[in-house]
């Protein structure tokens, strides 16, 4: 399993434990899992990849991303430029 793959997987893995939550609950405790335990550049990773194409993310982990990318976005592109 490449990285893109283990990520994908981490974050549906995780929407599925919200399951009993409401689609928005959901995927604002999945934002938050991902903000306070991801490293920047899994974040980064996944939000580009649902930016790309995200066909293999769930609907509540589009909407997770979604949060996390309004949240963590503009230091996104602080990271990214530091590790280049």
């Amino acid at each position: 399993m490449n990285t893109i793959d283990h990520l994908v997987h981490m974050v549906n893995q995780i929407t599925r434990n919200f399951g009993t939550l409401d689609d928005k609950a959901a995927a604002e405790a999945t934002a938050k899992h991902i903000l306070l335990y991801w490293d920047p550049r899994m974040k980064n990773r996944i939000i580009t990849h649902a930016a790309d194409d995200g066909s293999d993310l769930s609907r509540i982990a589009r909407l997770a991303i979604s949060i996390v990318e309004k949240r963590f976005g503009s230091s996104a592109s602080d990271s990214t430029s530091m590790s280049a």
